[in-house]
């Protein structure tokens, strides 16, 4: 079992991809439950320089901390000269897998930044912690080795890893951090975000101790995300969810606008734990977010059609689909669809064909255009018979 997990590449967050989820079920306390997009949370926190630490302390890394010297086994391709960081030049240190769908398709990007900045001095060096003869064997194919212009090394025993991903708390790959020409490190986060923050970097314009603020919030974001879907996995399996909402009511007490908590709250209250009061919570996030049309979405189409729903309050879905429909301007053909379901299931059969069908008309000839020409036939048949069918 791999213990680092992929994070897929993400400049922005938030709900606008959610739409194309449409008929997969919303499983509460999942990392990425349906309709949400979870979003990349940093995390880190500041000590001395690692390798002059107690070895019996745990390291940690932050921002403006002074950037571990990297311990590498072998240098494999790009500056193979490489022996630590040289006052006055950047360099990223990116950690990567072979295994890690999202590494190598970041690798091109990373080559067009290490040619963009070479008469800069910058270095970006691709660390993985795997054995060095299946690295060797991976840049050894054609198709990576051209797609990895810049510096590709295999880390001595784990120890550069520890050193940067273990002491920054970080679990995701690929994660690149810059050193900056003091040698100290001045951004950590997703490589294919990392644009803007080197561009600064190198011309000496960027705010490390602003970042630094910014960071340390995310990580105590992170923190209690971590212990939310902690205790939501152990509440899956318990079937106890009273100390999992405790959990959950002390994170969003801490982030009040955080969308993916509300949802999960009104998931988790409507869904396992069948709580006639989660629909109290379902209208104070409505009347909170009515513009969010993609959150609106979620909430309707969560109400209507997950499988964990067991009383499913038709008048708030339709409420909640309206509210995505106006802040969507009309065109979303995945809240339209959302919208003639609450029609359909309060028997408004014909009202369901019409929004159907404009559903229809805005969507495109692919899986889930497809599910909403299905469903038009099952409103037209209902309105025809003038009932519900299976």
């Amino acid at each position: 079992m791999k213990i680092t997990m992929c994070i897929i590449a993400a400049a922005s967050l938030g709900l606008a991809a959610a739409a194309i989820a449409q008929h997969a079920p919303a499983i509460v306390g999942q990392e990425k439950p349906s309709r949400i997009i979870q979003g990349e949370q940093i995390a880190a926190m500041p000590q001395p320089v690692p390798e002059l630490q107690d070895a019996k302390k745990a390291q940690t890394l932050t921002i403006g901390d002074k950037a571990p010297k990297p311990r590498v086994q072998k240098i494999l391709k790009g500056n193979t000269d490489f022996d630590g960081f040289t006052p006055g030049k950047v360099t990223v240190m990116e950690f990567w897998a072979t295994w890690c769908g999202p590494c190598k398709t970041g690798m091109p990007h990373l080559s067009e930044l290490q040619k963009e900045y070479k008469d800069q001095g910058v270095d970006i060096i691709g660390v993985s912690n795997e054995k060095l003869a299946l690295v060797e064997s991976f840049i050894a194919k054609p198709q990576w080795d051209k797609k990895t212009n810049y510096t590709i090394a295999v880390d001595q025993d784990g120890a550069t890893n520890n050193a940067y991903m273990k002491a920054a708390k970080r679990n995701g790959i690929p994660c690149a951090f810059v050193v900056d020409g003091e040698g100290r490190v001045a951004w950590i986060g997703h490589p294919m975000s990392m644009d803007e923050p080197l561009k600064k970097i190198v011309a000496g314009d960027w705010d490390r101790d602003k970042f630094r603020g910014d960071y340390e919030k995310s990580q105590e974001a992170a923190r209690l995300m971590s212990d939310v879907r902690r205790a939501m996995r152990n509440a899956q399996s318990s079937k106890n969810y009273d100390k999992a909402m405790k959990t959950l009511d002390a994170a969003i007490a801490k982030m009040p606008k955080d969308a993916n908590l509300q949802m999960m709250k009104f998931q988790t209250m409507i869904g396992p734990m069948n709580d006639p009061e989660g629909y109290q919570t379902g209208w104070a996030i409505l009347k909170a977010n009515r513009d969010n049309a993609m959150m609106m979405n979620a909430i309707a189409w969560y109400t209507l059609d997950d499988a964990a729903v067991t009383d499913r309050d038709f008048e708030f879905a339709m409420a909640a689909a309206k509210a995505g429909e106006a802040a969507s301007g009309g065109n979303n053909p995945a809240i339209l669809d959302t919208l003639a379901r609450a029609y359909f299931e309060m028997g408004d059969f014909d009202m369901a064909v019409k929004v159907q069908k404009k559903a229809v008309e805005k969507s495109d000839d692919d899986a889930m255009g497809q599910s909403i020409r299905e469903q038009l036939k099952k409103y037209e048949a209902a309105a025809k018979s003038g009932r519900k069918t299976a």
